[in-house]
Formats: structure tokens, C-alpha cells, sequence
């Protein structure tokens, strides 16, 4: 099911367990640029460790420090990444967080989880975080954080956000074709809405487009890795085309960074393949 979703923490263990590779993945080898500096990942093509080259940005981590360790499956990496910590009340300095990352050759684009109380990591707003292929030679300059496509002038955005509203009319009448060119037409006029290329994929996934549906939520989480929608949608197609270990992916970290409700998720028919998981109901009953 296409949905909203809100508040729901827990701690899943099942997130760092190996998976198999199926096929050829994207090509994750070399230098990537990323809040925490310029890392080297390298790895056998299933297992996958990063390394920081040239240190930056808020935490104190040093040249040669282990700060990713992940296994690929399809086009997902999971596994954890180490952050350094702030927040009202954290007394922990850093921690090695559950983390999920959409892998592509040039960027990775994901969310972590912080399991210690009260804290956060130095990401975004959600736990939200981006990785992009380093072009050149490693170097310990600063490099410019990855972000989201710069946005027009402010009149166009209000254009976009207009034509947005519409499709989302359109979509809660059923007229799924009229809110596509609604949402493509947005898009047009801002690239940088990832509300627009959700609406996409919804539409193609009320069409039972699964393939299409996939393509456009991960566009939506290439552009922002804190909009949750996409891992919670994502993962209801996976769980649809049967492809379990993708779905308890993208649904753990939707849940543990607040993208879904423990009653929300137990009830959507969409994931009823995953009812008998035993790392799915771990993750409902650590709610209920």
C-alpha cells in the first residue's frame, strides 16, 4: 500500500546479517566524497569496507579509520556506518550506526539509525545521508558536501508545487495517467522536488507498473535521502515481487528512522509476503 508514514523507532540486528549477491552490482570501488571526508571503499563485490583517506567535517575520525562495513545485494548496500554524535542528553562521543544505502555508480544515497538515546548523527534532518564518486586524485582539501539539485527561482518553485498539488488531486480521484503528466510537468519546472518522483512511482504502482514504480521511488531517494516515503514504498515492492531480502531492507530503516508505524506496517497488505520473517516480526513486536 502507498502511503503516508510517521513516528516508529526500534533496534534491528537482522539489518547487519550477510546476504547473498544476486548478479552484478553497481561499481562501488575507488574514492567517495562524504560528510565525513573522502573515504576508500573497497571489497570482493558481496563484502564492502570503507576507509577514511582524507578526514573532514564535525567528527574527529582520523586517516586510516574504518568507517563503513556493508554487504551488496542487487543495488543495496547495508551494513553500518561509524558517526560521531551530538544532541541534547547524548553522552555517547560515536557510534557505529545501522545503515541502508541505494548504490549507484557515482552516488550512494541512504539513511542511518542511531540507536543511542537522545542522539543524532552529523546527517540530515532524518538520518539522511549521500556519498558521491571522487573525481581526481585523493586529497585532503575540503570538498563540497553532497546536496540536492539547486533550486530555481523562487516563483518557479511555487509553480512546481502548484502543479504538484494537482496531480496529487488527480491521484486521490483514481485519474492516474492525468496525475503523472501532472507530476512529470512539475518536474520540468523543478527538478528538485522529491514529492514529484514519488508521485511518479505511485502512479505506475497503482497501474501495478512494480518495475517502473521502483525506478522513480529510487530517483525521489537519489534526490533526498530524507524523504522516508521512498524507503517505506520502496520496500512494498520489493515485498510484491517477492523479493523479501530487498523489502526487510528498505522497511527497517523506514521504521527505525520514523517513516512507519508498527500498526501501519502489520496491516498494509502490500507486505503480507514478509509476515512470516522472523526479522519482520521482530520489528513489529519491538513497537507492540
Amino acid at each position: 500500500m502507498v502511503r503516508s508514514t510517521q513516528g516508529f523507532a526500534l533496534t534491528a540486528a537482522a539489518l547487519l546479517a550477510p546476504f547473498a549477491v544476486a548478479g552484478a552490482g553497481p561499481s562501488l570501488q575507488g574514492d567517495w566524497d562524504s560528510p565525513l571526508g573522502r573515504i576508500r571503499i573497497e571489497g570482493d563485490g558481496a563484502t564492502f569496507r570503507g576507509v577514511l583517506v582524507a578526514p573532514r567535517g564535525p567528527c574527529a575520525f582520523r586517516k586510516g579509520d574504518a568507517v563503513l562495513e556493508a554487504t551488496l545485494l542487487d543495488d543495496s548496500l547495508a551494513g553500518r556506518m561509524r558517526v560521531c554524535l551530538g544532541g541534547s542528553g547524548c553522552g555517547a562521543k560515536e557510534e557505529w550506526a545501522n545503515a541502508v544505502l541505494l548504490a549507484g555508480d557515482t552516488k550512494l544515497s541512504g539513511a542511518v539509525h542511531v540507536a543511542a538515546k537522545g542522539c543524532a548523527a552529523p546527517f540530515g534532518n532524518r538520518g539522511g545521508v549521500a556519498l558521491t564518486k571522487a573525481k581526481g586524485a585523493t586529497s585532503a582539501a575540503p570538498a563540497a558536501a553532497p546536496g540536492r539539485t539547486k533550486p530555481p527561482a523562487a516563483r518557479a518553485r511555487e509553480r512546481a508545487r502548484e502543479i504538484l498539488r494537482d496531480g496529487a488531486a488527480y491521484l486521490a480521484e483514481g485519474s492516474f495517467e492525468a496525475a503523472r503528466r501532472r507530476f512529470l510537468e512539475a518536474i520540468e519546472i523543478d527538478g528538485g522536488i522529491p514529492e514529484a518522483y514519488n508521485g511518479v512511482g505511485v502512479t505506475y504502482r497503482l497501474r501495478n507498473d512494480l518495475p517502473r514504480a521502483l525506478e522513480w521511488y529510487k530517483k525521489a531517494l537519489a534526490l533526498d535521502p530524507d524523504f522516508g516515503d521512498a524507503y517505506y514504498n520502496m520496500a512494498c515492492v520489493y515485498a510484491l515481487e517477492g523479493r523479501n531480502d530487498m523489502a526487510l531492507r528498505y522497511l527497517q530503516i523506514a521504521a527505525m528512522n520514523g517513516y512507519a508505524t508498527a500498526e501501519g506496517i502489520d496491516g498494509d497488505p502490500d507486505l503480507e509476503g514478509l509476515r512470516a520473517e522472523p526479522a519482520y516480526r521482530a520489528l513489529v513486536r519491538a513497537k507492540m
